[in-house]
């Protein structure tokens, strides 16, 4: 096996961290607080999420995560980074437009990492100094310019699936054993109308998901990476499963899909990895087929978002009704409360009469008291001013006298014998 990927993978993985302007912006991001949106899709967009993932992990940055993608997902939040995706070609995927456009006229800040652009790009105008805009491949890039898109505000950058890091999968790195595998889309941006009996279109297996976290990423791209390391060559118009198994040093066969994203990023990243080649190919489905199966893409996406958008309705239902409970339940508490101090209060105010009454009745008894003493007073005081009461003092001031009153004191004995 030509091991010369390594080198390829490694310089593209540092070409992304050394990039300045995105390092800045997601830095810029996150000191004002920003949660992450991570994208909606098949394993593809789950490469995508990995690589962002650990780009974030090496800048030391855990951001909250917003989940779901109802119009009111982004409500309540002033900067969100949003994850790199092929979400936005108009008339096909249109997933993000209605709560990211909620979210900018309500003044929010949005970074978008690198992502590819189709029919987008006039809707950021009026916002354009709340939005910045990472591309994945030059032609996005030229389509917001000719959009009105100002250069300032968008830049280019590879597509972040190529920053994975290579301890996710270095253990797959083996020869194949079986020469081809094929992995030919199914769904409506497929070239073919009829893909090759042998073709697995893998990444539908794990499709609809909102890749969050390392571990959900990892485990379903390790299973698929593992069946490719089993093949010499992967076949496949699946822009990340080609990039996947140019990761592991697979030789890939490019093909185009019915928009121009696979040849862009062939034309920006791709074509460096030695072993990966791009077969230019016309689709087998006419223009107007192309734009029947994109209108019923779109039907199928608006039914989404209404089925979304009823069930965020039932579940804000649902979560008033919880609040309404929670707080009649706290009313109740609140009246039982008031109840016991209101019985509380009545004791305290009986307590407190009670102890007047008392101290009333004391000071009655203490002027009753008074009284008394005051009578006893008067009484003595006319005791003390008698004319009897003067001769008695005199008689005992005698009597105490050393001499005299001895012998007053003898002379009573003997009387009183």
């Amino acid at each position: 096996m030509d091991e010369n990927y390594k080198n390829i993978r490694r310089a593209v993985r540092a070409e992304i961290r050394e990039n300045s302007s995105l390092i800045e912006s997601l830095k810029r991001f996150a000191d004002n607080d920003a949660v992450f949106y991570p994208g909606y899709g098949n394993l593809g967009d789950g490469l995508i999420a990995l690589g962002t993932l650990d780009l974030f992990a090496d800048l030391g940055w855990d951001p909250k995560r917003i989940q779901g993608r109802h119009k009111e997902a982004f409500s309540g939040y002033t900067h969100i980074v949003m994850g790199g995706s092929g979400g936005w070609v108009k008339g096909m995927w249109e997933t993000y437009l209605e709560q990211t456009i909620a979210f900018l006229q309500n003044g929010g800040q949005l970074l978008i990492l690198p992502t590819s652009f189709s029919g987008f790009g006039s809707e950021f105008v009026p916002y354009a100094d709340q939005v910045t805009i990472f591309c994945r491949e030059q032609r996005s890039y030229d389509e917001l310019l000719r959009q009105g898109m100002p250069e300032s505000q968008i830049f280019v950058c590879p597509d972040m699936a190529f920053y994975t890091k290579e301890e996710h999968f270095s253990d797959l790195e083996i020869d194949g054993q079986y020469p081809v595998l094929q992995i030919f889309r199914l769904d409506e941006e497929g070239g073919r109308k009829t893909p090759p009996r042998d073709s697995v279109d893998l990444p539908l297996l794990f499709n609809d998901i909102q890749w969050s976290t390392v571990e959900q990423c990892v485990k379903p791209l390790r299973a698929v990476a593992g069946l490719m390391s089993q093949f010499e060559c992967v076949e496949t118009d699946r822009l990340h499963m080609a990039a996947l198994a140019a990761l592991i040093g697979r030789t890939v066969k490019l093909e185009p899909s019915s928009y121009f994203k696979i040849k862009a990023i062939f034309d920006y990243t791709l074509h460096r990895f030695p072993t990966v080649t791009f077969e230019d190919r016309t689709s087998d489905y006419t223009l107007a087929e192309q734009g029947g199966r994109a209108e019923v893409q779109l039907l199928r996406d608006t039914v989404k978002r209404i089925n979304l958008d009823r069930q965020a309705e039932w579940e804000q239902r649902t979560t008033v009704l919880r609040q309404n409970d929670a707080l009649l339940s706290r009313l109740e508490k609140l009246q039982s409360k008031l109840t016991e101090i209101s019985e509380e209060k009545k004791k305290a105010v009986k307590k407190q009469t009670d102890f007047t009454n008392h101290i009333n009745h004391l000071e009655r008894e203490i002027s009753r008291k008074d009284r008394e003493f005051d009578q006893v007073r008067q009484e003595l005081e006319k005791i003390q001013s008698s004319r009897l009461h003067r001769v008695g003092e005199k008689y005992y001031s005698i009597f105490r006298l050393p001499v005299f009153g001895f012998v007053l004191r003898m002379v009573r004995k003997v009387v009183v014998r």
